[in-house]
């Protein structure tokens, strides 16, 4: 069988990473039927789990900008093919799908549930303003989902409807990038940074989101003086660079450990010039000069690498921990099984007794470990409440400030509808850009909440892991044990990992990630090692990260949330007057309809639940498994079973087999934290 040893690994392709998953999900297949054969039944569904995660696993990446950016023809472009309408109006809030298929096809999903299969060409019938009787159409459908046969069958990529003066267009769009790996921003050669890509980057990307988007400068070609392109480009990541700094300095403080863990995670903002029109043709001619020449082949590249060495990292060490953790386990299960039936029977009685007593302390003690991450539960709840308690405030001072800040001509006043449309626009982006604000705040004091809590368990993992190697070594002997130091990959493994899946796992990695982490600052926990977010994801905890606040104010102040606000007066004082006094009761109204706090109430729980939930399973597997490895044991010497030549052999291979997929899974582990690592 082909191993990781095999291959020489380079996670800087999603083929390369391909090939190493398959390998992977191979190795954890075989310790899943060595973990069956041995009883570990708790170690056979945390498998199954993790391998059916791993082939379900697919990137999303959402391609973002405004309106005539060519955004349609660069997602033509990663195809190859016209699929994409292109130059037609999205439109308000469908979302476009790309994914992998084995021929073109299209699905409609409708908003009632509905779906229809249809022929790929009639897509620009469904999402685009081409004719009055599609736009009506759209407003019905939930989303279109492209097959097509991608060169990277693991990768969706999502067409965003735009950033735009339609606010319901952006709402759609900030809802869906919590949920992707990757955006790319595409701006349009020479004048980058629009009004609204400005008040998108400034105001509506929350700073956690900043590290996932990659930048694209569309018509470079555009550029035919010499220099201009270069020009271009450094302005773009000058601009970029220091919004960014801003962003970092105003949420974490310049001086705090944080803002330099966040800036050197982000590094420089990522800026590619590429000619999406140049690059179609070039595809669709086989035309790799023309390809290299419009700048896409390096930004695809790029990407698949930002992909491969982000999420694609943690989701390997995911899997990986686990075939070190399974592994380690089916080691211990035949170490006690070979000296525990060679022992005498005075001598295992008192090993048995000792390790029962010594697994029920551990599962007294993880009690009291779920009652502490209840009070972190609390504590996180207890510091997010001022935070919410301000929301209204701060909403309502955003909406006044807007209006007080308006120019109205008098000219306007007799057209107050169109007067109200114009102000509602306003104050709808101010108070989302509140939202969006406040969100970073809370998510930063959720997520650190989190990492607190996984930073405290580090004392009980290696509780966890101290007891079941005492209870191996009740019934081995010191001198036997000394002598097995060596896998048959020729790597220590005894020493060198722990069976403590996912926060075993981490805290190996990071043990490992120290000297990085040292020098940012001493590398005092898991977050300063490896950076925010990471270290959840590394647990495999089973949620994504929404930012539920930002998501629930952008929408429920989108859209005609201000179409019943009457109001009168021809002055243009008296009109503002009235106006703000509409819309703070609106305010309230809408607030009081939607229970924002509530719902991050219910995130708040729903995070730290996970966690309990991820903890209960890692450690009650590890008990139940050793449990079962005793009981057989007990078993098999009340009824005078001892071990058969074959038997003895088949163990010496089973061990042999999994010594080699524990070498290969910590090698490939090695290079995963050096990945991860800040």
């Amino acid at each position: 069988m082909e191993s990781t040893t095999d291959q020489s690994l380079s996670l800087t392709s999603l083929i390369d990473q391909k090939q190493v998953v398959i390998t992977l999900i191979t190795d954890l297949e075989k310790l899943r039927t060595i973990s069956k054969k041995l009883k570990l039944d708790s170690s056979v569904e945390l498998i199954d789990d993790v391998i059916d995660r791993i082939k379900q696993q697919a990137f999303s990446v959402a391609i973002v900008g405004e309106f005539k950016r060519g955004k349609s023809t660069l997602i033509n472009a990663f195809l190859g093919s016209e699929i994409l309408p292109s130059d037609i109006l999205p439109c308000s809030a469908t979302l476009n799908r790309v994914t992998h298929g084995l021929k073109p096809q299209l699905k409609i999903t409708f908003k009632d549930g509905r779906e229809e299969e249809l022929e790929i060409d009639r897509l620009k019938e469904y999402v685009t303003k081409l004719t009055p009787e599609s736009e009506e159409t759209a407003t019905t459908i939930e989303e279109a989902t492209v097959y097509f046969p991608i060169r990277h069958d693991n990768v969706d990529i999502i067409d965003t409807p735009g950033l735009n003066d339609d606010v319901s267009m952006t709402a759609v769009t900030l809802s869906v990038l919590p949920r992707v790996e990757a955006a790319v921003m595409v701006m349009m050669a020479p004048a980058v940074f629009s009004a609204y890509e400005r008040d998108f980057l400034e105001n509506k990307l929350l700073t956690n989101d900043l590290g996932r988007v990659i930048f694209v400068v569309n018509a470079i070609d555009r550029c035919t003086r010499p220099g201009d392109k270069e020009r271009l480009l450094e302005n773009a990541v000058d601009r970029l660079q220091k919004y960014i700094l801003s962003r970092a300095e105003e949420q974490f403080g310049k001086d705090s450990e944080d803002y330099k863990v966040y800036i050197k995670k982000i590094g420089k903002p990522k800026v590619f010039g590429i000619s999406a029109e140049q690059a179609l043709a070039a595809k669709l001619n086989g035309d790799e000069e023309g390809l290299v020449q419009s700048g896409f082949a390096e930004f695809q590249a790029a990407l698949e690498e930002f992909l491969t060495t982000g999420q694609g990292a943690v989701r390997l060490q995911v899997a990986v921990n686990r075939a070190i953790a399974s592994g380690s386990e089916i080691l211990t299960a035949i170490n006690i099984q070979e000296k525990a039936l060679a022992m005498r029977q005075e001598e295992f009685n008192a090993a048995y007794e000792k390790s029962v007593a010594e697994i029920a302390a551990l599962r007294e003690k993880k009690k009291e470990e779920m009652r502490l991450i209840d009070r972190a539960t609390e504590n996180v709840r207890y510091n997010v409440r001022p935070l919410l308690n301000q929301l209204e405030d701060k909403i309502k001072h955003a909406a006044e400030q807007t209006v007080n800040n308006a120019i109205i001509e008098k000219g306007e006043l007799r057209n107050k509808k169109a007067l109200s449309e114009k102000l509602a626009k306003a104050v709808s982006n101010s108070v989302q850009n509140v939202g969006q604000r406040m969100a970073d705040q809370i998510q930063s004091e959720i997520q650190h909440g989190l990492e607190r809590e996984i930073d405290r368990l580090k004392e009980f993992a290696e509780s966890v892991d101290q007891t079941l190697k005492q209870i191996e070594m009740n019934f081995l002997e010191i001198d036997a044990d000394a002598n097995r130091k060596v896998s048959g990959g020729g790597e220590a493994i005894a020493a060198a990992v722990s069976v403590f899946t996912g926060f075993g796992g981490i805290w190996s990695g990071y043990k490992k990630a120290g000297l990085k982490g040292a020098a940012i600052g001493g590398a005092a926990s898991l977050a300063t090692a490896f950076g925010g977010g990471a270290v959840i994801a590394l647990l495999g905890l089973p949620f994504t990260w929404p930012a539920i606040l930002a998501i629930s104010v952008v929408s429920i102040f989108t859209g005609g949330w201000l179409t019943d606000v009457v109001f009168s007066g021809e002055r243009v004082e008296a009109f503002k007057t009235n106006y703000k006094e509409k819309v703070l009761k609106e305010i309230e109204k809408q607030l009081k309809v939607n229970p924002i706090h509530q719902q991050v109430d219910d995130q708040i729980s729903q995070t730290f639940a996970s966690l309990k939930q991820t903890l209960n399973q890692e450690v009650e597997a590890l008990l139940d498994n050793t449990q079962s490895t005793l009981s057989e044991t007990s078993r098999k010497r009340g009824s005078d079973l001892m071990q058969t030549e074959t038997e003895r052999r088949e163990l010496s291979d089973i061990r042999a087999e999994t010594e080699r997929i524990l070498g290969n899974a910590q090698r490939l582990s090695d290079e995963l934290v050096q990945i991860l690592s800040v």
